[in-house]
């Protein structure tokens, strides 16, 4: 099994807190009662083969904010029958000890009803009615009826990453980025910062990988389709930078019918197939669709739009049979499923949470939509056409790029923030493990460019 494939395990592993058989109590022994120690997940004696003792203990033995445990006490304050804080202090909720009010990086928060429950700081609650950690987070921890939930394992500072992509010169040669009367038009980055980029080019289109020490690999597209988007599979935990292994990667076709395709309108979406003889095969068919944004083109708003996987390692796109769809496309067997259907051309989607996505629609409006069921609500709407949306996996803030040019930052509650950078053309934006926000400006009809903009180096520390 591969380092991709374990981070990917684990993560699932440790993703929830403690309150399911299936999820584990512990990742560490630091998180278990004195006296205890985490095995298989568990908090247990390291006597008698790690079983836990019958001896309970005495609530009154504990210190503010501790739990009380079969076997000792436990620094758990988030947990609603743990003591209270003593006076002038707060509850760390992802460290779950009681600090001093105002100590740096601590996370605290109010109580967000959610579904039959609570949401405590470090979770937001979903679409589904569900707690869900929030990307800070690496965890979430339950009292054992899932009536409150609150994050674990939370990260203040970001991360410097485990890799760097090539450098901003590498990536603006034209190889990578440029070919015949257009270029790059999509951008993205894997786990191991190989940078993706697809092309809209008179003839042949291409994908390109472009790996962190500037080695390029190019795979030849289907004739002359012109291709839209790009999509990159990111193991949960991964975004701060992982291992070797390069990512599964989907793209779409988009060639309309008056764009000079080779074929009749094709459109659909394509997978890269490292090994085989057709590289990048079309897989999904779609049905011939058209809009009026977000590049104010035929030529560019037509076809599937919204490529994007969930935290499910399933892939979701927009606008298959008709617009307005989102479905689930199975590179497999080449099938899709409609799991929403909107008022509006699809245009732009993004990872939100574990079982939620970003869908933003043609007109402005943004919504929150589930990966599992057909559960949504409104998010924001912004003034604008949105040509791409990244969540930032530290402070959880939603970073929405407009057609002319403004990235928005907007908060987890869809409030908006203010305007992060301005790009001064339309453009496409992607996360990268080194910890910074990337821009491409698409290379059609005209050479484009990449810059790189750094983001916020911790999240907000709560009052």
């Amino acid at each position: 099994m591969s380092r991709r494939a374990l981070r990917f395990a684990f993560a699932l592993l440790v993703a929830c807190g403690s309150s399911s058989p299936s999820e584990p109590e512990c990742t560490s022994t630091s998180e278990c009662a004195s006296g205890l120690v985490c095995l298989d997940g568990e908090c247990r004696a390291p006597s008698d083969g790690g079983a836990r003792p019958d001896a309970g203990v005495d609530a009154g033995s504990c210190a503010p904010g501790q739990l009380a445990r079969s076997g000792g006490c436990l620094d758990e304050c988030a947990h609603p029958d743990a003591l209270p804080c003593g006076d002038g202090d707060v509850c760390d909720v992802g460290a779950g000890v009681c600090v001093a009010s105002g100590t740096p990086g601590i996370l605290v928060g109010d109580d967000v009803p959610c579904g039959d429950g609570l949401c405590r700081a470090g979770t937001e609650c979903s679409v589904d009615g569900v707690c869900e950690s929030i990307p800070a987070c690496g965890r979430m921890s339950c009292t054992d009826d899932d009536a409150v939930c609150w994050g674990r394992s939370c990260t203040f500072a970001r991360p410097t990453g485990g890799c760097a992509p090539a450098s901003l010169e590498r990536l603006n040669q034209d190889d990578f980025l440029l070919g015949g009367d257009g270029g790059a038009f999509d951008l993205e980055f894997d786990d191991a910062c190989n940078a993706y980029a697809v092309t809209t080019i008179s003839g042949t289109d291409y994908l390109r990988q472009l790996a962190p020490d500037g080695t390029l690999t190019v795979w030849d597209g289907v004739t002359n389709l012109n291709m839209g988007e790009v999509a990159v599979l990111r193991a949960i935990g991964g975004e701060f930078g992982s291992d070797d292994d390069p990512g599964e990667v989907a793209l779409t076709y988009v060639c309309c019918a008056s764009c000079g395709c080779v074929g009749a309108d094709p459109q659909g979406v394509a997978r890269l197939d490292r090994e085989g003889a057709t590289s990048l095969p079309m897989v999904v068919e779609a049905t011939p669709s058209t809009g009026g944004a977000p590049w104010g083109t035929a030529t560019l708003d037509t076809g599937p739009y919204g490529l994007t996987w969930g935290r499910d390692r399933t892939l979701y796109v927009g606008n298959v049979t008709t617009n307005g769809d989102l479905v689930r496309a199975s590179l497999a067997d080449g099938t899709s499923e409609e799991l929403h259907r909107f008022d509006a051309r699809v245009i732009a989607t993004a990872v939100f949470g574990r079982s939620t996505l970003l869908v933003a629609l043609e007109g402005g409006t943004i919504f929150l939509a589930s990966s599992t069921t057909s559960a949504r609500r409104a998010f924001a709407t912004v003034e604008g056409e949105v040509t791409a949306m990244v969540r930032d996996p530290l402070t959880g803030h939603v970073f929405v790029a407009l057609a002319g040019g403004d990235v928005l930052e907007l908060a987890g509650d869809g409030e908006t923030l203010g305007t992060f950078v301005e790009l001064g053309t339309s453009q496409r934006i992607a996360y990268a493990p080194d910890g910074f926000l990337y821009a491409l400006d698409p290379g059609f009809p005209r050479p484009g460019s990449i810059t790189r903009h750094a983001l916020p180096a911790t999240r907000e520390s709560s009052p």
